[in-house]
């Protein structure tokens, strides 16, 4: 198993610190964001010098950048933002092909136009779909012409939020360069609780044939919530999870939702 993880966790260092931190612990693999070079995540400019300091990082460290993270609002409604997003976007995609990084991950978005990450009664709509879908359009044509290709990860905030809902957008976007990102702790939901292991399954063997990268992340599922934990403190089967998912993947696992101080035990826990 190759083990990877945010490179957001180690922010407060410098970029080719926080790597030799990471391959210190045994991991070789990052989802790469901005934040660790001084950056926004989504940066207005981002320099040849930024890209040589990140090249130079990755290879004195010996850490893979799998995934660079391109997330902001695809549901964004103000116009000016909406512009702003294109160019910082389009930034991102380049410097992952400059970086010979092939992927670059992406929200599917909420109307919550405050929080992203947050649910919106109208997140289910035909409209929030033609939202997304609009921004899926010019969001592609970046992507291909700079042969990148975008990860989209099912949550149960966004727009896409479930097995289903990632096979229809698929389908109907129709690009080789939509990939999805998985992660077992956000297609379970409270009505799951009784039998975890089987909704990863069955989401895992819905969507086989486009996950190209992974993550990993604990919660705590009950019947009324869910609260995510990091990594070894929830009660979502990860065992089981990885033994199922490495059916059909090869690529790392990359862990997220945990501070530098909880590594240690996430490692341990996963070996």
């Amino acid at each position: 198993m190759k083990l990877g993880i945010f490179s957001k966790v180690y922010f407060k260092y410098e970029m080719e610190i926080a790597l030799h931190k990471i391959k210190a612990h045994g991991m070789s693999a990052v989802q790469f964001n901005f934040a660790n070079v001084g950056l926004a995540s989504l940066p207005i400019e981002i320099s040849q010098n930024i890209i040589d300091q990140i090249k130079e990082a990755t290879i004195n460290s010996g850490v893979n950048i799998a995934v660079i993270s391109g997330t902001f609002n695809t549901l964004e409604l103000n116009e000016e933002k909406i512009v702003e997003n294109q160019l910082c976007f389009e930034n991102v995609v380049k410097a992952a092909a400059a970086l010979a990084v092939p992927y670059v991950s992406i929200s599917t978005g909420s109307l919550n136009q405050e929080d992203f990450w947050s649910p919106h009664p109208d997140n289910h709509t035909d409209r929030a779909w033609s939202l997304l879908q609009h921004s899926l359009v010019w969001m592609l044509e970046i992507a291909e012409a700079n042969q990148v290709t975008l990860v989209f990860e099912p949550e149960q905030a966004n727009v896409v939020s479930t097995a289903e809902d990632a096979l229809r957008l698929l389908r109907e976007m129709d690009s080789p360069h939509l990939k999805v990102l998985y992660d077992a702790a956000n297609l379970v939901t409270p009505q799951d609780h009784k039998d975890l292991i089987g909704k990863i399954t069955k989401t895992l063997t819905a969507l086989k044939d486009y996950i190209a990268i992974a993550h990993c992340k604990d919660a705590f599922v009950t019947e009324e919530k869910i609260i995510f934990q990091p990594v070894g403190k929830g009660n979502l089967p990860l065992k089981q999870y990885l033994n199922e998912l490495y059916k059909n993947y090869e690529g790392p696992i990359i862990m997220h939702g945990l501070d530098e101080a909880d590594v240690t035990y996430a490692i341990n826990y996963l070996n």
